[in-house]
């Protein structure tokens, strides 16, 4: 998967390691059924890159919406993916988002 942040930019390399997590963030909120993803090299999120896109992209190039990238951290001081300290990556996936917030998904 990949993220398309305001901050990082494109981001790609994500791998889903939980589902329907609960989240705890660090200002008190909690988030219920979120999407928790991580990668062990390159660039990690940022804040500022939350509410932009995460997706997939097949082989002809098409990108398909998984979700809404909510918050992150990891990579250390470098902001950089590795075995000690990789990235993680927390979104909404796209059907609780299109379900609970107005207007329509494009499917293509």
């Amino acid at each position: 998967m990949c993220t398309g942040g305001m901050m990082t930019g494109e981001v790609c390399g994500w791998q889903v390691t939980a589902t329907q997590a609960t989240v705890h963030y660090d200002e008190g909120t909690t988030a219920r059924n979120m999407v928790v993803a991580r990668k062990t090299s390159g660039s990690c999120t940022v804040k500022g890159d939350s509410g932009g896109p995460v997706y997939t992209i097949d082989g002809s190039g098409q990108a398909y919406a998984q979700g809404i990238l909510s918050g992150g951290g990891g990579g250390g001081s470098d902001n950089s993916g590795g075995a000690f300290d990789p990235c993680e990556l927390i979104f909404t996936d796209i059907g609780l988002a299109s379900n609970a917030f107005p207007g329509t998904v494009a499917w293509h």
